[in-house]
């Protein structure tokens, strides 16, 4: 199946100038174009050594690690009548570094295996100043289909795509998803996150994807969202955002104040359950010539509870069936290995940090968050750090990061003693 959708594609990507209904050329202008279509193409990617490594503190569960060397080569044509195409390999491989057989591996760097090579982008796009269009396998960068590429491979997704900005401050974007490869998968699966979720046992194995509506647009400082996700027989979610970006104070501070607010209910089949629940959340902030400090606060009420895999859900059965286990949602209290929405429970949340640059090559962010859940899970607080060092330069493209998390009553760690999330990353990107 691989090999005739890559087939099709290289066949709609070739006869596209046959089709096109513009000017005849001729054949030597023809052949030219479609010369240069090939030799303009670009070739991007990254190299990363990873290394991530989980401790639990005053638990009988095991620490975990995991190694990982690898990266991403994408080749990208040029555009000839609008029309590109592009192909993305990725690769990740523990080099036998890895407890592959015992129980001090973290599966979720790149699964329980010693290599992993996929091939996660295959696209053919055409674009315009006003109309973008693009199938295929590629990633996807909305609030709740996202990327979540902070290990080797990011999540992908096959997909159609089309967005239409009919002006400079305001774009649509429609998208219906069918299959679905997150980061340790080596194909592409009519599956979420949720199928690897013991909380949702009934979660068939064949889904019928997502279909998904968004309406961005700004006007001078009010930046504002709106989204609508299908996710078949699980729920349907509308989310919205509202940034407001103050006018500049003294010694160039500027305030800044965001809001955010979901629903979310049951559709068809309900294989998460009678899926009713409802997210607030709020962000305010300073911006200045060195960074940001901010406060941020998210709340989940309790709904009437029902069972699913065993366990009560007090919070309305919330479900993010492309986030929930990588705690990459867009709550503004959520963290690298933690939030409201991976808990699964009702509570607030509030999270107090700065994102500061003491040095134009070093980027520092660090927040403390409490995550209020009792009595339905016990609560958890947490200090995150993130350092980057960019020497750019000579050396631009390289990059070191460290991803520090230092959790109590972690749910990881059984409720109890301190897990410690550390995450070291070695990157070059061409």
């Amino acid at each position: 199946m691989k090999h005739l959708y890559g087939l099709t594609m290289a066949t709609l990507m070739l006869a596209a100038p046959l089709v096109y209904g513009g000017t005849p050329t001729s054949e030597a202008a023809r052949a030219n174009s479609i010369q240069q279509f090939l030799l303009n193409s670009t070739v991007t990617g990254d190299i990363r050594n990873y290394y991530f490594n989980q401790i639990f503190s005053g638990s009988s569960v095991p620490n975990r690690w995991a190694y990982s060397l690898g990266g991403m080569l994408k080749v990208q044509t040029a555009s000839l009548y609008g029309f590109n195409a592009g192909v993305a390999f990725y690769t990740a491989n523990g080099l036998g570094a890895n407890d592959l057989n015992g129980v001090h591996l973290d599966a979720l760097l790149m699964g329980n295996r010693n290599s992993l090579n996929v091939l996660g982008q295959a696209y053919l796009q055409y674009r315009n100043p006003w109309l973008r269009v693009k199938a295929g396998d590629m990633l996807l960068r909305t609030p709740w289909m996202g990327t979540a590429d902070a290990f080797m491979i990011p999540n992908t997704y096959q997909a159609a795509l089309v967005q239409i900005t009919p002006i400079r401050d305001l774009r649509f974007t429609a998208l219906r998803e069918f299959r679905y490869k997150n980061r340790i998968q080596e194909n592409y699966y009519r599956q979420t996150l949720l199928n690897e979720n013991p909380l949702y046992p009934r979660m068939p194995d064949h889904l019928n994807g997502t279909l998904a509506f968004g309406l961005s647009g700004h006007w001078h400082g009010l930046h504002s969202s709106a989204w609508f996700y299908h996710f078949y027989d699980l729920a349907n979610l509308f989310y919205g955002t509202v940034h407001y970006g103050a006018p500049t104070l003294s010694w160039d501070v500027k305030p800044f104040a965001d809001f955010q607010y979901a629903r979310e209910w049951a559709d068809g089949a309900q294989y998460a359950g009678p899926v009713d629940a409802t997210i607030f959340g709020g962000m305010l902030g300073l911006h200045s010539p060195i960074g940001t400090i901010f406060a941020a606060y998210n709340v989940i009420p309790a709904r009437s509870p029902f069972s699913a895999g065993g366990a009560e859900l007090y919070n309305g059965g919330f479900v993010s069936p492309f986030t929930q286990q990588y705690s990459a949602d867009p709550l503004y209290t959520s963290i690298m290995d933690y939030g409201l929405v991976s808990a699964s429970q009702p509570g607030h949340a509030w999270k107090f940090g700065f994102l500061i640059h003491p040095l134009p090559q070093l980027r520092v962010k660090y927040s403390y968050s409490m995550y209020i859940t009792a009595p339905y899970a016990p609560n958890v607080d947490a200090n995150y750090l993130d350092v980057t060092y960019s020497p750019g330069g000579f050396w631009k493209g390289l990059s070191l990061r460290n991803r520090l998390a230092v959790d109590h009553s972690n749910p990881y760690a059984d409720y109890h003693g301190t897990f410690i999330d550390d995450r070291l990353m070695l990157q070059y990107a061409f």
